[in-house]
């Protein structure tokens, strides 16, 4: 009887440490695949994107727990030790079997090659994992997401103190694949401590010519939600399109 019930005990744990093991991570991440719209045939069939679900999970600046996606922006938290501004995440990850009609197809650095690009990042902010080496810290840096033995890539974002504290801080990427089978996806970005200006698509802390020609990008476009990022906050105001409301709202901080 004792030996069955340990047996019993042990099966448990077992299972428990399995699903464990192989639950979803709780941080952030993008996901990268093709074919946003899931549909073959279409025009965007070969073109790379992010899946932005899990973006914005963590933004909650009272760590409330609940995935509220009240904010455009991450908060930064203070590592006393090091006296800098940090968080964890967002990482990156690739579209799974799961949803084959956006999975990348072939084998990872023999039929694709993907590369993530900085192409934009506010000053003295760096984006790395140090244990696998990577630093992204000026426009140009970039990671060879494909030769990676694990796609699952956590980044740490970094700032120094004061600035991590009160300032606008940004990364803004963009996707390519190095042997041309997949067009390249379009810029999309990340905020840190505060929500960017309305229109500042191009997240740089001003709306200017390059957040104008964004918008134009996506206008009347009726698709708006989590998973686009709303059109990459061209979609202001979240309704699902982007018209002359999310114009207006870019309007009033052009230049500024």
């Amino acid at each position: 009887m004792k030996t069955r019930k340990k047996l019993t005990v042990a099966l448990l744990i077992c299972a428990s440490l399995h699903s464990f093991c192989f639950a979803d991570c709780p941080l952030d991440h993008f996901l990268i695949g093709c074919n946003a719209d899931g549909m073959t045939g279409t025009e965007d069939d070969n073109k790379l994107f992010v899946d932005c679900n899990q973006k914005y999970r963590h933004s909650d600046p009272n760590n409330s727990g609940v995935s509220t996606w009240l904010n455009w922006h991450y908060p930064l938290c203070y590592n006393i030790r090091y006296d800098r501004y940090q968080i964890g995440e967002p990482g990156f990850d690739i579209i799974k079997a799961d949803d084959p009609n956006r999975q990348l197809q072939g084998t990872a650095n023999l039929d694709y090659q993907i590369i993530i690009e900085c192409i934009s990042i506010a000053p003295d902010f760096i984006a790395k994992n140090s244990t696998l080496g990577i630093e992204l810290n000026q426009p140009g840096d970039w990671i060879n997401h494909s030769a990676l033995s694990d796609p699952h890539l956590h980044l740490e974002y970094r700032a120094p103190a004061p600035s991590g504290a009160t300032n606008l801080l940004w990364i803004m990427y963009i996707i390519y694949d190095n042997f041309g089978n997949y067009e390249s996806s379009e810029p999309f970005g990340l905020a840190f401590v505060k929500d960017p200006p309305s229109g500042d698509l191009v997240i740089d802390g001003a709306v200017d010519g390059s957040d104008l020609a964004e918008l134009c990008y996506y206008w009347l476009e009726d698709n708006g939600e989590r998973s686009n990022d709303y059109y990459e906050r061209a979609d202001a105001d979240k309704n699902g399109i982007v018209n002359l409301f999310d114009f207006a709202m870019l309007a009033s901080n052009w230049l500024k």
